[in-house]
């Protein structure tokens, strides 16, 4: 199976540095350009299958795609909603940095250990994750599948691709409305690009400008 993972375009919350989590934050302006330029870079492409969270963020982004191939069968997956930040979420990154030091510092750094209050725990999303991504893997062994989905998810299939401690999962950068591809067969999964965003060129978002995910 070929495996191309997307990830939303920039939202509002992301444009404000808002953390969103599970809420329901729109894209941005610049979010639905970018989601336009994502649809226009994969128009070619052979996709048998697009699943997308109900978040509209990546919702509005994979109907973008989809646009471009209507024959292609569409379906919603509750496994691709971003990690649930609890108390976090709607709250700006100063606020998180002031009032929650020590976990942010945790979650950044030892995500697998930490536990945002009142959230979803490391140990939850990264099952939902990797059992959605072994249903897809037997039911598309032959298939290219797209997903959209939120940065969280796109680095914990990326690091189970490549064996990485899930510790690590933070030094990874997914840009909004980029392209990471992995291919699975009967031998190791391949990790053949990651965070792919040639087509965005201005578009693109920066790591530096985008403090809250």
């Amino acid at each position: 199976m070929r495996l191309i993972i997307v990830r939303h375009g920039e939202s509002e919350w992301n444009r404000i540095h808002r953390y969103q989590g599970q809420l329901d934050a729109a894209l941005s302006e610049l979010g639905m350009r970018q989601a336009a330029a994502l649809a226009e870079r994969l128009k070619s492409e052979k996709i048998d299958q697009i699943y997308s969270s109900r978040l509209q963020r990546a919702a509005r982004t994979a109907e973008a795609i989809a646009a471009f191939h209507p024959n292609t069968p569409f379906a919603y997956s509750e496994a691709l909603l971003e990690i649930n930040h609890g108390e976090w979420e709607g709250k700006y990154a100063d606020e998180i940095t002031s009032k929650y030091a020590d976990g942010l510092r945790e979650w950044r750094e030892h995500p697998t250990r930490s536990q945002m209050p009142g959230g979803e725990s490391f140990s939850n999303v990264l099952k939902r994750t990797l059992d959605f991504r072994e249903q897809i893997t037997a039911t598309h062994m032959d298939q290219t599948v797209l997903i959209s989905t939120h940065d969280v998810v796109v680095k914990i299939l990326v690091a189970d691709a490549l064996g990485m401690n899930m510790d690590r999962i933070n030094r990874i950068w997914v840009t909004n409305a980029s392209i990471s591809v992995i291919e699975y067969g009967n031998d190791l999964p391949y990790l053949v690009s990651l965070s792919e965003a040639c087509h965005l060129g201005t578009l693109a978002s920066t790591r530096e400008g985008q403090k809250a995910l």
